[in-house]
């Protein structure tokens, strides 16, 4: 006897595979007629940020070129490397490219690309960065001035030297720079006028950046992970077989450990780690992708089993699931989060979109042609979405996915890779950046 449709809903309920609170709404979605289930359990918390996490500026059309610079035109460029843009302020832009024995640096308007500065700043083997109140630091050795820390000032002048302390890598924290050495090993919060206020020396090799939502974090080479408090520089978290991912809200943290594989969310609070953790998710991963919401699914040997795919949507400040969805039709591989949406795979190679706030079904697309490579998500990275527009790219060509109609909206070729900063869609293609206007 055939199962009714009310009955076949409430066995999935009771066989709900990861153990979400209570349920509050069920959403029945269609997948490509009336196929999928998707458990709707509220809304994400507070407003996000405009322009992180993938979320892009107006793509909806191809685009034309904003700006580019390139090694012919940055003054002293070199032969090794490529440009960077190694940190932003507001509406300027910190570019980074080889120069002498290291790199030199220079200051540009976000919207033109053109130099704030009139010469850059050679930092030789170390460093610069912007502080919160946009004041540019760098650390010289073996560059365009005597060994120092500097400030730099609105023409891109060295002043206010002080210690090297043999710093190679800066990162502004708030008001302050934190100061990694030329090993990698001494980690040091100083202020502008070169006081320490806390120090700390690791195992190996350090790396350190601020993500989007406040929180700094080190990487170091043996795979271990942290996230530090910058007023004491004291761990707020450490884990080793781990990928730490920020959300406006919050961070996961992944754990690859075998058998042992799990998902722990925290919240962020103006940049402060909230212990202890909301969730702690066993068996489950963060699928990879700039998004505004982490996308969770299956993994390790549990899922050798599984049939069809399941997903779950979380915001990682909140303890209830926003939302998941499974289907006999839905593919286990190939799911694409791109900034506010999803892109789902289906077992017939065609794909369904749907909003990661709340789980509104956008479109559906038709599977790929085999003969254009270009336009099959599965092969392709997501750079971001704008609106209903979401952005993929590979090393040949930049592909942008009208969700709503399920086709193509349009294509750039390049040779080099394509990423987003700040809203707007960057290409490196060799020696040269390139910034494509928003429409």
């Amino acid at each position: 006897m055939a199962m009714s449709a009310r009955s076949s809903l409430a066995g999935f309920v009771r066989r709900l595979p990861f153990g979400i609170g209570t349920v509050t709404m069920l959403l029945i979605a269609a997948m490509v007629a009336t196929v999928g289930v998707v458990l709707a359990i509220g809304s994400p918390t507070d407003s996000a940020p405009e322009y992180t996490d993938g979320r892009l500026r107006g793509y909806v059309h191809e685009p034309e070129v904003a700006w580019s610079q390139s090694s012919d035109t940055l003054p002293g460029y070199g032969e090794a490397g490529g440009i960077e843009i190694a940190d932003t302020w507001r509406d300027r832009w910190l570019l980074s490219y080889p120069s002498g024995l290291g790199r030199a640096y220079l200051l540009v308007a976000e919207s033109s690309g053109k130099p704030l500065w009139d010469k850059p700043v050679v930092a030789g083997l170390g460093g610069c960065a912007i502080n919160d109140t946009g004041q540019v630091g760098c650390a010289v050795k073996l560059g365009g001035a005597p060994d120092g820390f500097y400030l730099v000032d609105a023409d891109g002048v060295t002043a206010s030297r002080t210690d090297l302390d043999d710093t190679k890598q800066v990162v502004g924290v708030g008001s302050d720079y934190l100061r990694i050495d030329q090993a990698g090993y001494r980690v040091t919060l100083r202020t502008p006028t070169g006081v320490e206020l806390w120090s700390r020396t690791f195992a190996t090799a350090a790396q350190a950046r601020i993500r989007n939502n406040g929180i700094l974090t080190v990487s170091t080479a043996d795979g271990t992970r942290f996230v530090l408090d910058p007023e004491t520089g004291k761990d707020r978290l450490s884990c080793t077989q781990c990928t730490i991912t920020a959300f406006d809200s919050g961070i996961t943290v992944q754990y690859d450990e075998f058998e042992a594989e799990r998902v722990v969310s925290y919240a962020v609070d103006d940049g402060a780690l909230r212990t202890p953790p909301v969730t702690v998710s066993a068996g489950l991963r963060v699928l990879a992708g700039p998004a505004v919401l982490p996308v969770l699914t299956g993994t390790g040997d549990s899922q050798v089993q599984v049939t069809q795919g399941r997903y779950e949507i979380r915001d990682p400040a909140r303890a209830e699931a926003l939302w998941q969805i499974t289907d006999p039709e839905l593919s286990k591989a190939n799911t694409r989060p791109c900034g506010t949406q999803v892109a789902f795979a289906l077992k017939d190679r065609s794909r369904l979109f749907y909003d990661l706030a709340d789980g509104t079904r956008v479109g559906r697309m038709e599977p790929p042609a085999y003969d254009d490579p270009g336009s099959n998500i599965d092969q392709l990275s997501c750079v971001g979405s704008s609106g209903t527009t979401l952005v993929f790219a590979d090393a040949n060509q930049v592909t942008a996915v009208d969700a709503v109609r399920g086709d193509v909206a349009w294509t750039r070729q390049i040779i080099g890779n394509a990423s987003a900063l700040d809203g707007y869609i960057i290409l490196r293609e060799g020696a040269s950046i390139t910034v494509l206007r928003p429409n």
